[in-house]
């Protein structure tokens, strides 16, 4: 028996990774899932399209299924580096403004890329996303929130503000990537035990050391110097670094988005929600945690379900 529900892919595309999920629009339920798949830092770009064709066979050449499944991706596909570039427009945006400027993918039919945005505000600072707007809209949709803080962790953390359920703001922090550069490139990890179990005192430690006076730059020191002098072990190395690096990021968006005390959305994997929840709730915050995996499928549905809807009935 042919499967006839309204059903689309949605496919997160970035340079490390690649997942993809079977929806159903009507009802919201994950049919299928691909967990994991080759990120574009892996492919050449005239190699993307086969690649995507290949992996969404299961789904796409499916022959009990009566129509094939319409294929949206989100992220760094859309970038420079990526099967096409999309648009970046600049905020505000919403799910409805992001609609209108799906882009057609060639070499393969009824696939689309869903574009990032951009922030350009009056004293010249810039700031682009990929990926973590459709994020936002889904976290939203699935907390009832149309007004929130958000935070996304990753490897560049992202925090935006939301209005009217609109993406508003944002502002990107290199926290992830920083943390693995100091301790792959530099002499501060040089002692660093980084396969030892997670030290939660020694997190603590650096979430501190955020506190104190002094900038960034002084305080990433600290780490050299309270091991050679201070007790910090070479298993304790890691976990201070990333709470000293996590401190200083929520303190400064505090400050950026004045959000000292209320509550933020955290949208993230399981493996980043304990650090950044702890940190958040020792620098004063109530958190809702949203599941980053549920919040792309929501957000990159509902836009979806908008573009659909704008497109000439099909022939036939």
């Amino acid at each position: 028996m042919a499967d006839t529900e309204a059903a689309a892919i949605v496919v997160d595309w970035g340079a490390k990774n690649f997942r993809a999920w079977l929806v159903n629009l009507d009802t919201g339920e994950v049919q299928g899932e691909i967990p994991e798949g080759r990120g574009m830092r892996d492919l050449a770009r005239q190699e993307l399209p086969g690649y995507c064709r290949a992996v969404l066979s299961r789904w796409r050449d499916n022959p009990r299924r009566a129509v094939r499944p319409p294929v949206y991706m989100a992220g760094m596909v859309g970038s420079q580096i990526g099967w096409l570039e999309a648009p970046q427009p600049a905020l505000p945006q919403g799910p409805d403004d992001l609609a209108t400027c799906v882009v057609e993918v060639p070499n393969m039919p009824d696939a689309f890329i869903i574009p990032g945005v951009r922030v350009e505000e009056d004293d010249g600072r810039i700031d682009v996303m990929r990926g973590e707007e459709v994020q936002i809209f889904g976290a939203l949709s699935l907390t009832d929130h149309s007004d929130a803080i958000l935070c996304l962790p990753g490897n560049h953390s992202k925090w935006a503000e939301a209005k009217d359920g609109c993406l508003i703001r944002f502002t990107t922090n290199m926290t992830g990537e920083i943390y693995n550069t100091l301790l792959d490139h530099t002499i501060l990890g040089k002692p660093a035990d980084r396969k030892a179990p997670w030290n939660d005192a020694a997190f603590e430690q650096g979430l501190e050391q955020s506190t104190h006076d002094g900038g960034l730059l002084d305080h990433v020191f600290t780490a050299r110097s309270r091991y050679l002098y201070g007790g910090l072990k070479p298993e304790h190395i890691a976990p201070f670094l990333s709470g000293l690096l996590i401190g200083h990021e929520v303190r400064a968006m505090d400050d950026h988005y004045h959000s000292g005390g209320r509550e933020v959305l955290l949208v993230c994997s399981e493996v980043l929600r304990g650090p950044y929840q702890r940190a958040l709730t020792y620098c004063g915050h109530a958190t809702r945690y949203v599941d980053g995996r549920a919040a792309t499928v929501a957000g990159v549905a509902a836009i979806i379900r908008r573009h659909r809807q704008s497109l000439p009935p099909a022939e036939g």
